[in-house]
């Protein structure tokens, strides 16, 4: 509704009751003049009800205005009418005039000429008809001109007012019009600017990823290298080349770390942690580095921290060493003689659970003067600038400081003058921590993660402090109070097949105390394998150690326990015992990464279309005892997950694959079960944070990035599996799907050496398997032979999202194989199609080309002696060989597990293979299972077994 509409409908409101208003005023004036009232009151009744009438159904259409015109102007001509040879009708004459006026309201001059026409009428109606009742001498023709004179003026003006009004709102509201449109498009061009933005921002986080890596991973190499050097035995001249090596190398990496962080905070990329650690102990690194320095130049280093700071605080204890060591370093640094004083205070606040602490770094150097200072804390300014300065630098610490101290929501000024030192002071707001939190901050290692712990001890807060440390860790964890107690627990889970790990147990408890304990444990015939047992004792480690002279206690603690010295204790621990335990058999490097016996035999479904990194998986994941099935793209997962009825205890997901990504299958999985019933695990060749963040949105639980490490794989099922409570047994397997011995491969043995691959690291990914290997580099060979013509037509017809696809999947597969030049040009090419960067498409798939030469000639030195194809589709297969009832029984196995993609039916057909001996018709199934087109071989294997279905019917 525009605003003239608003005024219109304000004074129609005003009209209303107003017209009703002279009801009362004409029953008074005929009252008052000796009238009777009743006619009077009917006439103003029937005008007013007529406006009434029109108001309700018409609004403020041009009807009601037309109806008010007549209506406002009968008023007064009943009243003249009533007054008739009275003193007051001439006066009368005025509210004409005055009703006429009103009907500028409407801001229509159509109901203002009908006001103007219903006066005339009147006039000329009072003259010709009822002149006595206006002109006692008779008719009066020229009064009559007269009013009708004014009248028409008095109209005239009013007309052109009302023309004048319209066209001003008129106006109004086109310029209102004009604006809500600009603020659309201004809004819109915003929003386009954000968005801009936004990109510019998201592609300089990722370059400053890639950069981070660009240029470290070349300076840590220098440093490394140079390192090693310098442990030999070396000319003078040399090591003096080398050691100047070392410095320059050193102060370029500092150099590249605070240009990077300025970007990162800059980008708004850097992200703070939340972590508990120990204060004095980040103040005392700190001092430490910068001490080598100041015992140079001769100067004394003090640190005094007040009583009333905590030990352990929640914050970014990287980000505080870091202020720390700025400040410090620049202490030592501008001073040559005196000292540098560190003190931490801890200031009131109104938060108890918050640690406001003020830290102030004192020195008797140069000093500064208020120009210096003003301009101390802006990027890429120097106290001193001139090119004969004496202090070098690239005036990046203090501006970084700055902004560190900030995003930890805290200060930081300086108070110098020059020759007196200076005095930098920081506040800081952080968290109290606790030992519980500490042990949370403290990482476990992944081979660990599968320890059962029993805790014994008498006193129940001692109890309840260490299951919270272990329990921060995740680790299985119970307690008992007392020897006794611990002893039937033990035996009990020996019995169960489900032995513990780790004992820790009290010194001094009644009827039975720790050392007693153990040795008791030593000679229980129950226990074939006891735990390992660490002492815990408020008495001194020395006295304890005396009392288990004769007993197999591994180490002793003294409590208050420190969750940090407890964490390094067990690691070397079970890093000392070689293979004795399940849980520690991980620790060789070269040993099979295995899950938890509670684990074993979990079924899990891996969703990877591409072939090669499907093998690696499955072999991985069977030799860790785990049941596999398999799923070629993200539609075929949701309905093996969704629709087939099977249960599996977690999914091993894709991103990237054709028909529908994993991102997507996730999210439709998500919407039937969540992540308490099922876990998802992302495992992709994207390593950048927003591709994690994009994995945990849609629903994932983890994420691994490809190359897989095997431990870390491993790690991560046995974590998300092992917290879930799948209430079964693990399910017998198959001999189908046990492992067996291979047949000896059709292709040439896998040699030490075989650049570009990097066979040992190679050789990690696949728990050592050498024929495995064999098999995917000739399957790299054969697979992507053609990638790069592939790739370069899929450009030309502008399929961008497919040839990024295929550069994915070969950037996965080289890093699975160590072909790292690959891995590289693949990332590149994959990142500049995501990016639709067009002009850089021809020099990637150059540098591609270039490093997928000898790959794939590497690649084809290793091609089977005697290739199998596939028959073509529609072909006739061969007769198939007569089946043994062990051959039938491995058939029906093997279209059990083609049905449900477990790769499992490869080492079925394997066994099957061994029965028959050599026969040309399961080539096409050979070849099938190859590629893993399990569609095609459960053709084969359905056309191999009608033969014997027939001879069954007909005997």
């Amino acid at each position: 509704m525009t605003e003239i509409e608003h005024l219109r409908v304000r004074f129609g409101y005003l009209l209303l009751a107003l017209l009703w208003l002279h009801l009362p005023v004409a029953m008074v004036i005929a009252y008052a003049v000796g009238r009777d009232m009743t006619v009077p009151a009917l006439i103003v009744a029937a005008l007013a009800g007529a406006y009434t009438i029109s108001w309700l159904v018409y609004g403020v259409e041009p009807v009601t205005r037309y109806v008010s015109a007549v209506a406002l102007m009968g008023m007064p001509s009943l009243f003249v009418f009533l007054l008739a040879g009275h003193g007051w009708q001439m006066d009368l004459h005025m509210y004409f005039f005055a009703s006429l006026a009103l009907m500028i309201g409407w801001c229509d001059w159509r109901s203002i000429l009908m006001a103007a026409t219903a006066v005339a009428v009147h006039h000329l109606t009072l003259n010709f008809v009822f002149p006595a009742a206006v002109f006692p001498a008779g008719q009066d023709l020229s009064r009559v001109w007269l009013h009708a004179g004014i009248v028409a003026f008095q109209t005239a003006i009013l007309v052109w007012i009302s023309e004048m009004l319209v066209g001003g709102f008129d106006r109004v509201h086109a310029m209102s019009q004009e604006i809500m449109l600009s603020n659309e498009t201004l809004e819109q061009k915003v929003e386009e600017r954000t968005r801009e933005a936004q990109a510019a921002n998201a592609a300089k986080g990722l370059f400053l990823a890639n950069m981070s890596h660009e240029i470290r991973t070349p300076m840590n190499a220098i440093l490394g290298f140079t390192h090693l050097a310098l442990r030999g035995e070396l000319p003078p001249k040399q090591l003096e080349y080398l050691t100047k090596i070392r410095q320059a190398s050193t102060a370029l990496l500092a150099l590249i770390n605070d240009i990077l962080d300025f970007s990162k905070i800059e980008a708004g990329k850097l992200m703070l942690e939340k972590s508990c650690f120990d204060l004095r102990e980040e103040v005392e690194t700190a001092v430490g580095i910068t001490m080598l320095k100041a015992t140079e130049k001769g100067i004394d280093v003090r640190v005094s921290i007040a009583a009333n700071v905590p030990d352990m605080v929640m914050g970014d204890a990287l980000r505080l060493n870091q202020v720390m060591l700025n400040l410090v370093g620049n202490a030592v640094k501008f001073t040559e003689r005196g000292e540098v004083r560190i003190s931490v205070r801890r200031l009131p606040d109104a938060t108890p659970s918050d640690v406001v602490l003020e830290i102030a770094v004192r020195d008797t150097g140069v000093g500064m003067d208020a120009e210096q200072q003003a301009n101390l804390f802006r990027s890429f300014a120097q106290a001193d600038s001139s090119t004969t300065r004496k202090f070098g630098g690239t005036g990046l610490g203090l501006a970084i400081t700055k902004q560190l101290v900030e995003l930890m929501g805290g200060t930081i000024g300086v108070q110098s003058a020059q020759g007196l030192g200076s005095v930098f002071t920081v506040t800081l707001r952080l968290e109290e921590g606790s030992a519980v939190q500490r042990a949370k901050a403290l990482a476990l290692p992944a081979h660990m993660r599968g320890l059962r712990v029993l805790i014994v001890d008498d006193n129940s807060g001692a109890r309840e402090i260490l299951s919270a440390i272990f329990a921060s860790w995740s680790l299985h964890v119970e307690l008992a109070a007392s020897a006794p107690e611990a002893l039937a627990t033990l035996e009990a889970a020996a019995a169960q097949g489900t032995p513990y790990d780790l004992l820790l147990v009290d010194w001094k408890m009644p009827s039975m105390n720790g050392v007693d304990l153990v040795r008791e444990l030593e000679h229980s015939p129950k226990l074939s394998r006891p735990p390992v047992a660490l002492m815990v004792s408020a008495y001194a480690r020395e006295d304890a150690m005396a009392a288990a002279q004769d007993v197999g206690i591994a180490a002793f603690l003294v409590k208050p326990i420190d969750a940090g010295m407890l964490l390094d204790t067990i690691v070397d621990l079970f890093r000392a015992k070689s293979g004795t335990t399940e849980a520690t058999a991980a620790v060789a490097p070269d040993a099979v990464p295995m899950v938890s016996a509670a684990v074993r035999g979990a079924r899990v479904l891996l969703v990877e279309d591409n072939e090669i990194n499907s093998e690696v998986a499955f072999e991985l994941l069977t030799d860790a005892g785990l049941l596999v099935e398999l799923a070629g793209n993200g539609r075929v997962a949701c309905e093996m997950v969704l629709e087939s009825g099977r249960h599996y205890q977690a999914v091993l997901m894709d991103v990237q694959m054709p028909e529908m990504d994993g991102l997507e299958a996730t999210r439709r999985i998500r919407r039937t079960i969540s992540a308490a019933q099922l876990p998802i695990i992302a495992m992709t060749a994207h390593a950048y944070e927003r591709e994690r963040l994009a994995c945990i949105e849609a629903g994932m639980d983890d994420h691994i990035a490809k190359p897989v490490d095997p431990q870390r794989l491993i790690a991560t099922l046995d974590r998300w599996i092992g917290e879930r409570p799948v209430g079964r047994t693990p399910p017998a397997v198959t001999a189908a799907e046990t492992a067996v011995a291979p047949s000896p491969p059709p292709w040439a043995e896998l040699p030490e050496t075989l650049p570009p691959f990097d066979i040992a690291a190679a050789l990690v990914r696949v728990n050592g398997k050498r024929p495995l290997l064999t098999k995917l580099i000739s399957g790299f060979g054969e697979k992507y032979s053609d990638a790069v013509v592939e790739l370069s037509e899929q450009i030309a017809a502008g399929q961008l999202d497919e040839a990024r696809r295929l550069a994915h999947s070969l950037k996965g597969v080289a890093g699975s194989l160590e072909l790292r030049h690959v891995t590289e040009a693949a990332r590149q090419l994959e990142d500049a199609l995501a990016h639709r960067e067009t002009d850089g498409f021809g020099v990637r798939l150059s540098h591609l080309d270039r490093a997928m030469l000898p790959a794939l000639s590497a690649a084809r030195s290793l091609r089977p002696t005697a290739e199998v194809q596939a028959i073509p589709e529609g072909a006739n297969v061969p007769k198939g060989p007569e089946l043994t009832p062990m051959a039938r029984e491995l058939v029906a196995t093997l279209v059990t597990q083609l049905e449900r993609r477990n790769l499992g039916a490869r080492r079925t057909f394997e066994q099957l293979e061994r029965i028959i001996g050599p026969d040309a018709a399961l080539d096409p199934l050979k070849a099938a299972l190859t590629r893993l087109d399990f569609t095609a071989a459960l053709v084969v294997v359905h056309q191999l077994s009608e033969p014997t279905e027939t001879e069954e019917t007909q005997s």
